[in-house]
Formats: C-alpha cells, structure tokens, sequence
C-alpha cells in the first residue's frame, strides 16, 4: 500500500471510530491497526538509577549516547556521549567522565564492536562532525582508550543523524542531513586512514535524524521528526522502499529523536515532544507495548527527563546494578546545571510495561 492510501485508509478509521464511540463512553481498540489508540495505552512513570556529570558546554549541548560494553568486566563498559558544541565525552557506569575528545561539534554517535577492518579486530564509533559535514571515526582499545582516527568528508549538507550497520564482515554507515537526505557507505581503513565509499542514497519528505540498524534481521528503522518511524531493508543492493512503523500522533507527538534496539526484541522511541518513550515490538506488526516517562528520583537526588534527543539501550548485563541491560538517554533539562546523560536499569522498564526477558 503507498504512503498516500495508507494515509486515506488511517483517516477512515479513524473516523469511523469516532462514530462509533460517540454515545456509548467506551474506548474501542481496533484489532487490525499496528499501533492502538492513546487510550489503550497507559502512561507508567520510571525513574533513573544513575547521571553522568553535566557536559562542559552550556545550553542545548549534549545530543546522543553510544554504549561499548567490556565483555572482560561488564561493570567496566563505558558510555560515550556527544557535546555538540564541543566533541566527544566519555564517562563510566558511575557517571564519572573518563575522556573528553573536543574534535569539534558533534551531532551523533554510534558504535560497533569486534569489526573486522585493514586486517585486525576493531571497536570502532562513528560521529557526524557539523563543522565539516564529515565522519569522524574513533578507536575504542581493549582498555576502552578512545582516540580519534580521523575525519571522512560526505557530500551531505547540514549532516545530521548517524547509525552504523555491521553487513557481513563490512561496517556501512547510514548518515542524514536535515533536508531528509539519507547516504549508506561502506567504511574503511587503509594504514590507519579512514576512507568511505558510497553504496546508495534515498530521500525522506522532511528533516530525520534518529536512526537504528538490525544487523542480524539487516533493517533499518529510520525516524521523521514531524512524521514517524520507518523501516527499510539495511542490505546496500536492496530497495529503498519503505513501511512505516508507527506515526508521531497520540500517544507519540514530534519531534520523533532517539531510537534504540533492546536485542532483537524491542523498538525505544523517544518522543521529545511530551517527553515519553514508546517501547514497540522491533517486529511486525511492531505492536506499542506501552509508554513510559522519566521523573525525578528525590531519594537519589536523580533530576527528571525532559526534551530527549539521543537514546540508546544494551540487552547485555551491566553487573548487579544493570542485570538486564542498560539505558541511556540525553537529558535536555538538568536542574540549574549544564545537560548530561541518565542512566535506567532496564530491569526497571521491563517490570513497569510487563515486558518479557531478553
């Protein structure tokens, strides 16, 4: 079905639901439509275990975390975190900041771990630099030292969102730019110098820039701020052709920002214009399984959740303080301090929307 019958076909029922309901004061749930009405969907509200420390830079600053997970001591893993105005922040599982990289304004961040590239293991991220619409590439060692490689020019203006894919034994990078272009590159690294090489191109209606690859199943879920959420096939030589996933109506509402897999099994969104977070199925017909909302924690002096942009989520165990995973997501207000980034045990997310484990 193209996009403008969907459309027509969306608008009818929900007409018709409105007919329906009006006289007889009970909500009705449509069985055949991917997500249900806000109605359906109460709204839970969770609290954070643990902060970063403020970024350095004042004012809307900080953007979008990545996790490298430290197979050898979980409890050890790091967390990297954009200052958009600045560069590259890297803090510990305490929320204490262990590196600061100021490379220059970057915007978002990914990362993927064990890729093979110019002949050895790599943990590899990779961020969108705004000052020279490139990629900046860094190297995570074993001991989790993260240095920058360099830089990689695109042909994007205004570059935007990035999220890597691991296709193969190649690392592809799926980066936008706020005029809704989409570019998918193979990276790699020839003595020690990043280069990139262009596989295919696709244009969204309007500005994106949150986006999520499923390595395993090869799809990327792609987000349209004032739109919705969209998923595509991630393989280079596949069509661009495109369903949506859920639409940034009730009880989303725009801008649509950060999107996260938990494993294979759960879709994160968050939704920065009423500060939630959406947890859908990552598989069709990628059913809503509830929202959630993040609110002070007055006994941990743990500040609120408001205007998230980034977001980013691990099914692996943390150790005692994150058993089945951890999140973290760009906090846009931070109480009389400069933005930072919260830490939820995702045991707490999956026991609030009676999710099941991993």
């Amino acid at each position: 079905m193209n996009l403008s019958n969907l459309m027509r076909w969306r608008s009818f029922k929900y007409l018709l639901g409105l007919a329906l309901l009006v006289g007889v004061g009970w909500v009705l749930v449509w069985p055949w439509t991917t997500t249900p009405p806000a109605a359906a969907q109460s709204l839970v509200i969770i609290s954070a275990v643990g902060e970063t420390v403020p970024v350095e830079s004042s004012g809307d600053a900080a953007d979008d975390p990545a996790i490298w997970y430290n197979a050898q001591a979980p409890e050890r893993s790091l967390i990297l975190g954009t200052d958009k105005k600045r560069g590259l922040e890297v803090y510990d599982l305490t929320g204490a900041r262990v590196q600061s990289l100021p490379v220059g304004r970057l915007n978002n961040v990914d990362l993927r771990q064990d890729v093979l590239l110019d002949g050895r293991r790599r943990d590899i991220a990779v961020a969108t630099h705004r000052d020279t619409d490139s990629l900046a590439v860094f190297e995570i060692d074993a001991s989790g030292e993260v240095g920058l490689i360099g830089k990689v020019a695109t042909d994007l203006s205004e570059i935007y969102g990035v999220c890597l894919y691991r296709h193969g034994e190649e690392l592809h990078v799926f980066t936008n730019g706020k005029d809704g272009s989409y570019l998918q590159h193979r990276l790699y690294i020839v003595q020690e110098a990043p280069q990139v090489e262009l596989l295919r191109s696709f244009q969204l209606d309007s500005q994106p820039e949150g986006c999520v690859a499923d390595d395993q199943r090869s799809l990327l879920f792609v987000g349209e701020e004032a739109f919705g959420v969209w998923v595509m096939q991630a393989a280079p030589d596949a069509t661009t052709g495109r369903e949506l996933v859920i639409e940034a109506t009730s009880p989303l509402k725009p801008d649509i920002e950060g999107l996260a897999l938990y494993g294979d099994q759960y879709l994160i969104v968050s939704s920065q214009g009423n500060h939630r977070f959406a947890v859908l199925d990552a598989s069709p017909p990628y059913r809503l399984r509830g929202m959630f909302r993040i609110d002070e924690d007055g006994e941990r002096g743990i500040g609120s959740v408001r205007d998230t942009d980034g977001i980013e989520v691990s099914a692996f165990s943390f150790g005692e303080r994150f058993p089945l995973g951890l999140m973290v997501v760009q906090s846009g207000r931070n109480v009389s301090m400069n933005q930072n980034f919260k830490y939820l045990d995702w045991t707490r997310v999956a026991e609030a929307l009676e999710l099941s484990g991993p």
